[in-house]
């Protein structure tokens, strides 16, 4: 068995993980986040119930739309309605909705492996 260490070059790589707060590098978020393309921003949105197709389709940057889009729910898992990761897949993108704890892990798995993955976590 070949064993490789997989590394992460993004400056957003989230480093720690405790209900109500996400560490992304040295910078602890008390409130939802976006993680697209090495950045964080601010998510405008208070709920993931209120999550659209159109809010992943519209921060779509020119370096294109990642392969998986993963929302971390809060301390419970919540799914976002089927009809979005329907339009999604349409357009290329696998959407996973789990509890953040699990999101931050899966994200952070994902982007070990270099594959272009976007967040929105809320803590």
């Amino acid at each position: 068995m070949l064993i490789e260490e997989n590394t992460v070059a993004d400056a957003a790589v989230v480093t720690a993980y405790e209900s109500g707060r996400i560490e992304i590098g040295a910078t602890v978020y008390t409130e939802a986040v976006v993680l697209r393309d090495g950045e964080v921003f601010p998510a405008v949105l208070t709920a993931p119930s209120e999550l659209t197709s159109a809010d992943f389709l519209q921060t779509a940057s020119a370096a294109g739309l990642p392969e998986v889009i993963i929302v971390g729910t809060g301390a419970n898992q919540q799914f976002l309605h089927p009809k979005i990761a329907a339009e999604l897949a349409a357009q290329g993108m696998g959407l996973e909705c789990m509890n953040t704890a699990s999101a931050c892990r899966t994200l952070l798995l994902l982007q070990g492996e270099g594959r272009k993955v976007w967040a929105w976590l809320w803590p």
